[in-house]
């Protein structure tokens, strides 16, 4: 009874990884070198923000402290460091601005290629398709779907992939740092990622359902309004905006439970973040006032807390853009689904030949002349035959 349950979550989990990496090949296909330096230049980014933040230990640690012990401080060693310290953020910066605009030109260039191949494809469907889906559905392939994948392709997937090696990067350093505090800022991690999980999961269904709610209600907009006439002549106002109602309102079902699920990412994160930061805090100074841990100085508590805001932040990010995901992923199933359908296809072949009639009986002319025909069109738009009256049947009158 339990598989039988679960043979549609393995199917749904199935298909998406079947759409992610369709979707994905169209970017890796064309873009191989942009895609690379793209990465190159988030990893760049990433190592940037986390040398930023240790550089506030080495600030409080070897420069500030000492200075504020000296009857005379000299601040040229504390500004060669703020300087250095600025460099390195100015190459995260650029970094980044080059990476986005890579990712830009990438997402458009994919989403051509997919807008060509979806209307290439669209003119060998035969006439059932087109009879059996509306053309307002039809057109949200083109704008609502295609608009969900570019914020996927030009925003989502480089701030997922940014928040990841950030992740990764920000652990090492933390653990580099101080292995006590690390291990109080994974705890505070998971339950991020539980959260993540468990409201994730309901908003991703929820934006699925909204993506063909709103392709239905494209779809009747754009019917009643090409036979807007003819509502106002058989005065069918009434039914019209009954019938509205109802995909609006399933319209809005959908989305009130997608977004009310999405808009509670932010908060939990938000303040399982502000968890993290006092209890590192509270035990950071705990475990350096009361030198139970040597090591412990006031830059490091004071790094440690940077690192701890960088370690959150990725893990915010990437919770918030599953939403995206989400919705990216459902119009993606939908384009898959108008580029998989089977086209129409023409397996014969009709030979057009000129026929004459021959005792009652139509046969090939031999002539290929139209003028042979025993039945001439005069210029009084009536047919004349030269056959007798008996076998003259003449075609009916233009």
């Amino acid at each position: 009874m339990q598989k039988r349950k679960d043979a549609p979550k393995k199917a749904k989990l199935k298909t998406r990884k079947k759409t992610t990496a369709r979707l994905l090949h169209y970017v890796i296909k064309d873009y191989k070198v942009a895609v690379a330096f793209s990465i190159i230049c988030i990893a760049i980014s990433a190592v940037a923000g986390v040398i930023g933040a240790l550089f506030i230990k080495i600030l409080i640690d070897n420069y500030i402290t000492p200075l504020l012990l000296q009857p005379s401080p000299v601040f040229t060693g504390l500004l060669m460091a703020v300087a250095v310290m600025g460099l390195i953020f100015l190459i995260g910066v650029i970094a980044g601005y080059v990476y986005n605009r890579l990712m830009v030109i990438v997402a458009q260039g994919v989403l051509k290629k997919i807008r060509d191949e979806m209307f290439a494809k669209m003119q060998t469907l035969p006439i059932k398709y087109f009879d059996s889906h509306s053309h307002g559905d039809i057109m949200s392939h083109y704008t609502n779907d295609v608009d969900s994948l570019r914020q996927l392709l030009s925003q989502t997937i480089p701030q997922i992939l940014n928040g990841f090696l950030t992740i990764v990067i920000v652990m090492v350093a933390m653990f580099l740092t101080n292995v006590y505090l690390t291990i109080l800022a994974l705890l505070v991690a998971g339950l991020m990622v539980f959260a993540t999980k468990i409201v994730g999961s309901q908003s991703r269904i929820n934006f699925k359902k909204q993506q063909i709610a709103l392709g239905a209600v494209d779809g009747y907009i754009e019917e009643m309004i090409n036979g807007q006439k003819v509502i106002k002549v058989f005065c069918h106002e009434k039914k019209a905006e009954e019938d509205f109602d109802v995909f609006n309102e399933r319209l809005c079902e959908s989305s009130t439970a997608a977004y009310e699920y999405s808009n509670i990412f932010m908060p939990i994160m938000v303040n399982l973040g502000y968890l993290q930061y006092i209890l590192i805090a509270v035990v950071g100074g705990y475990l350096a006032l009361g030198h139970i841990v040597t090591g412990i100085t006031i830059g490091v508590i004071a790094a440690f807390l940077q690192l701890s805001r960088n370690f959150t932040r990725p893990i915010t990010i990437v919770s918030q853009q599953i939403n995206s995901v989400s919705v990216a992923l459902a119009g993606a199933e939908r384009i898959f689904e108008l580029m998989d359908q089977v086209p129409e296809v023409d397996d014969g072949k009709v030979t057009l030949v000129n026929v004459e009639a021959d005792h009652g009986n139509f046969i090939e002319s031999k002539n290929s002349s139209f003028t042979t025909s025993r039945y001439t069109l005069s210029p009084d738009k009536n047919w004349h035959s030269s056959a007798p009256p008996a076998l003259a049947k003449p075609p009916s009158r233009i």
